[in-house]
């Protein structure tokens, strides 16, 4: 009897250590884990988790480049606060793809999630959803203002495309015609940005076209470019990359074109590693360069506020002396952390200052 006994026993511990062992939720794939899409070679290291009472997801609009640096800031902050945190990106960088990644997110019981919405209005109900559930949510780099996230962090997109658009006139005092390209308009900022631009120009600068759309992806982003000059040749003055592959993109489908370079003008957006060696090359005219150091930094700090004084006014507050320190503007819930206009004469101070910083890209 005793010998069934401690049989029935020792299955019970086993069929228990197997379910236990066998039956972990399914991994996302975390851009701080693995090699990104766009550069398979290169991994962006998240770092490792510093126990603390906090713990936050950053969730981006797709994994490149752009992103390292914000992965930087996340893990300063985390140290600095002695918590846990962590950042992934959509791949496919879909909106179904990005809806379960929140959804993940959740799951996983974090205490709050920033996020970059892919298409603004399609992520309210999700955002809504998230925070009706008790988990707090802020946007950052594009924004959803029609949801009931608690604040933006990030560019004013709209500002930053009136920005490009004056540079351009500098370039094109008499005006030209342009073609723009852009991973997906139902984005809040790539519609900010061409808007702004487009205000900022206007009787100046004639697009041919609707912005070209990729998906986020640089293949058919370099695509579109090719496509683009096939179908308006030299009627094209100067390129306008919303997204911050696009440039990249323009400039290798534009050295395809032998001469085409001497006749046209490059306007884009970001500092990806290939954009700022171009611009130091003399192969890109102007980018409007972001802050995604920051927008790492500057969410977990008010996600954590949050966390604690459960006041989004007073969470503010409280890292007011961290927004002071990058002069950035703030009205209400939206934390407008500011942009640089880099050109070929002002790059190599400015490549100098990101590897005083330790980053590659911006």
């Amino acid at each position: 009897m005793t010998k069934t006994l401690f049989q029935r026993g020792g299955l019970a511990l086993l069929l228990a250590s197997m379910l236990l062992t066998g039956c972990d939720p399914k991994k996302t794939e975390d851009a701080s884990q693995h090699p990104t899409n766009y550069d398979p070679g290169k991994r962006a290291e998240a770092g490792p988790p510093v126990a603390g009472s906090g713990n936050y997801k950053i969730i981006t609009n797709g994994i490149s480049p752009f992103w390292d640096s914000l992965g930087k800031g996340l893990d300063v902050a985390k140290a600095d606060l002695k918590v846990q945190g962590s950042w992934t990106g959509p791949s496919p960088a879909d909106h179904n793809t990005q809806v379960n990644l929140l959804k993940e997110a959740v799951a996983s019981k974090v205490d709050g999630i920033a996020v970059s919405p892919i298409e603004a209005e399609a992520l309210t109900r999700t955002i809504d959803d998230t925070i009706a559930g008790g988990v707090p949510v802020i946007t950052f780099d594009s924004d959803a203002p029609k949801s009931k996230r608690l604040a933006y962090i990030g560019t004013n997109n709209y500002e930053a495309g009136k920005m490009a658009g004056e540079e351009t006139l500098k370039l094109f005092p008499n005006g030209g015609k342009f073609v723009a390209f852009v991973g997906n308009m139902g984005a809040q900022n790539a519609r900010d940005r061409y808007q702004g631009f487009v205000d900022a120009t206007k009787g100046k600068i004639e697009f041919l076209q609707t912005p070209f759309e990729d998906n986020k992806n640089p293949g058919a982003a370099k695509n579109n470019v090719s496509d683009a000059i096939t179908k308006y040749g030299d009627k094209i003055n100067g390129f306008l990359g919303l997204y911050s592959y696009n440039g990249p993109a323009i400039v290798n489908a534009i050295k395809a074109q032998p001469g085409m370079r001497q006749k046209v003008k490059i306007v884009c957006f970001d500092g990806e590693p290939a954009t700022l060696k171009n611009l130091a090359e003399g192969n890109v005219d102007v980018t409007i360069v972001q802050k995604p150091y920051e927008f790492g930094r500057l969410s977990m700090l008010l996600l954590n506020a949050y966390k604690e004084t459960k006041d989004i006014t007073k969470a503010l507050d409280k890292i007011k002396p961290e927004l002071d320190k990058i002069n950035a503007k703030v009205k209400g819930n939206i934390v407008d952390t500011g942009v640089t206009i880099v050109t070929p004469a002002n790059s190599a101070a400015f490549l100098k200052d990101l590897k005083d910083k330790g980053l590659e890209s911006t």
